[in-house]
């Protein structure tokens, strides 16, 4: 993704902060969507709060990137979420090398 959302925009004596998204997976704007997914904004970090597919799948790894791209490109620098397997809960933090500052001296590809 090559162009920057803005975190922030300022009308009149309002300023408008991003902290809450609401992302819906779909081609096409107004057709039926296949997952949702609920993210909250603390900072510079991200954090997943709810995914529901209508094929009760797991966050996927595109699924995932898109959401990566997605905080990536409004300046987030790590991405959390909770996960429950098997009755117990594991919370998985991903840092945004893109958006780390000073940036990481080894990046593994």
């Amino acid at each position: 993704m090559s162009e920057s959302i803005t975190k922030t925009t300022q009308i009149d004596d309002w300023i408008f902060e991003i902290k809450m998204v609401k992302a819906i997976k779909v081609k096409n704007h107004g057709d039926p969507y296949s997952a949702v997914a609920s993210l909250t904004a603390n900072g510079d970090q991200m954090y997943i709060d709810s995914h529901l597919s209508s094929d009760n799948k797991d966050l996927q790894k595109d699924d995932f990137m898109a959401i990566y791209k997605f905080c990536q490109s409004i300046g987030m620098k790590n991405i959390s979420y909770d996960r429950i397997k098997n009755g117990l809960k594991t919370t998985r933090n991903m840092d945004i090398i893109e958006n780390q500052n000073p940036p990481p001296k080894l990046r593994v590809c």
